[in-house]
């Protein structure tokens, strides 16, 4: 049976060597602030800005969004806020709030716009570089949802949201800061968006459609869909610390 190379057991010494070094660095730092880890959990602060520049629109006000009533167990953290804007025509409403572990269009619907999801047939476009966007109507009214991820781009779905998460929400720096406490292993920080505007009659559309790419915006989904490329580019360049 032929023995390893010389040269070969020697870096192999070399990287355990490094990784005990590391874990032992780890021990060290868990072992003598302890309390670290904990104090980062519990004082986890956003700042969500008043003002977020749209190129078409003008913003009138922005207000802070008071915290939907949850179960006992659930976060007392919540960070969103609405904006309005006008296009001395027009009015444009949108929301953001900034969740962890939480990628499911539906749920948001339900839990944080109390919205009946089972009646909201959405549909989901996808632009590269960009990711997904979901145009839904309701109460005469259209809508644009879309979750705008720390990492990689925005999702729609839990399936997409997961997928993303995997593919763009892990790093070598991440793995050593979630080693001392500091970071989640994998990127899971998202900020839920809802952009609205009021309909007109004869816009309103109510088809299911399957090739959603394919399907023809009208004017109003258009200027939604103007003001969300905007949005999501300042939030990707601006995406909250913690």
């Amino acid at each position: 049976m032929n023995s390893l190379p010389i040269e070969w057991k020697q870096t192999r010494v070399g990287l355990l060597g490094l990784v005990f070094l590391g874990l032992s660095g780890v021990l060290i730092y868990t072992f003598i602030s302890p309390e670290q880890t904990e104090k980062i959990s519990k004082t986890e602060e956003v700042i969500i800005p008043d003002n977020v520049p749209l190129s078409q629109w003008k913003l009138l006000e922005s207000k802070l969004l008071d915290q939907p009533k949850t179960e006992p167990s659930e976060p007392e953290n919540y960070f969103a806020r609405k904006y309005e804007y006008t296009n001395d025509q027009e009015r444009l409403k949108a929301e953001i709030r900034y969740h962890k572990y939480f990628g499911s269009f539906n749920q948001f619907l339900i839990k944080d716009m109390k919205m009946p999801a089972a009646s909201i047939f959405p549909y989901i476009r996808y632009q590269k570089g960009i990711g997904h966007y979901a145009f839904f109507e309701h109460e005469n009214t259209t809508y644009l949802g879309s979750c705008i991820n720390a990492k990689g781009e925005a999702t729609v779905t839990l399936s997409q949201y997961n997928q993303n998460r995997y593919l763009h929400g892990w790093g070598l720096t991440r793995t050593f800061l979630w080693l001392i406490g500091q970071q989640d292993l994998v990127e899971y920080r998202c900020l839920w968006t809802i952009m609205s505007i009021p309909n007109s009659s004869e816009e309103l559309d109510f088809t299911i459609n399957i090739d959603t790419n394919d399907k023809e915006l009208n004017e109003t989904e258009k200027k939604l869909e103007e003001a969300w490329l905007d949005w999501y580019a300042w939030w990707k360049n601006n995406f909250p610390d913690y």
